[in-house]
């Protein structure tokens, strides 16, 4: 079986400039692309400003320190008034993590309707699981047996696949056989509140390392059209240990000398 996970991986920093679509797992296959940007960080002032029939043509510095206001005091409905939509690229079990954060607009490629490819997540190292947090994993390690048994598993569940779609199985039911590794496919539409939410929860040292991979993404491609917005988020909610690896990749790429 032809397994599109063995490209040649390319490495892409988290916060590079001017970056649109991401590689968040580094495998070639995985994908955070950001298709549209309605709104901007003064769209977010205005819309708290209009409580007092104002209105702002350009982002001040008054502006800054409203936006920092409402963060700090969580009045949250301003940061309503923008969308941003990006398509995912993703395995199965991080779509469906992903999904439920439901205050957002979600539609996925459909095995009814398509043949599923050859594409499935190969991790390139296991974790342990942590004795500690219990749905979480600690360390890592590798071996000859544990990934051929891993890839071994994905080959038999795509052949049965692909032989019960030849059998003439309907592509419904012959999908049931296909394992979570498996890519999927979806446009994913949020604004800026629910998408902090988000990448709070996911980009915390608790959450699974490969959503993490993914919020991180959805953070490089964001703060590029809303710097001011994540700047106060990130002083708010970031600055717990469990964050401590975003903050210190944030502070690195943009200067910022906060701790």
């Amino acid at each position: 079986m032809e397994n599109n996970l063995l490209k040649e991986k390319t490495a892409t920093s988290f916060f590079e400039e001017s970056v649109i679509k991401i590689d968040p797992l580094q495998d070639g296959i995985s994908s955070v692309e950001l298709l549209r940007v309605s709104g901007s960080d003064l769209d977010i002032a205005n819309a708290a400003r209009v409580s007092y029939g104002k209105i702002s043509t350009a982002l001040s510095d008054r502006d800054q320190k409203l936006i920092d206001f409402l963060m700090e005091h969580e009045h949250t409905s301003p940061f309503e008034h923008n969308q941003l939509s990006f398509r995912i690229k993703a395995p199965i079990f991080v779509a469906r993590q992903w999904m439920r954060h439901r205050m957002n607009s979600y539609n996925e490629i459909s095995y009814r309707y398509v043949e599923a490819k050859t594409e499935f997540y190969i991790p390139s190292a296991f974790r342990h699981q942590d004795t500690v947090n219990k749905q979480g994993s600690i360390g890592s390690f590798m071996n000859d047996h544990t990934i051929a048994l891993y890839k071994k598993s994905l080959e038999d569940s795509y052949i049965s696949y692909k032989t019960l779609l030849d059998l003439g199985v309907c592509r419904e039911q012959a999908r049931t056989l296909l394992p979570v590794a498996t890519y999927t496919e979806f446009i994913f539409t949020c604004n800026m509140h629910s998408l902090m939410h988000f990448m709070r929860l996911r980009l915390s040292s608790g959450a699974q390392w490969e959503i993490r991979m993914y919020a991180k993404a959805l953070l490089t491609l964001s703060v590029a059209h809303f710097p001011i917005t994540l700047q106060a988020w990130r002083k708010k909610y970031l600055l717990q240990d469990e964050y401590k690896d975003t903050i210190q990749e944030w502070a690195d790429h943009l200067g910022d000398n906060v701790k």
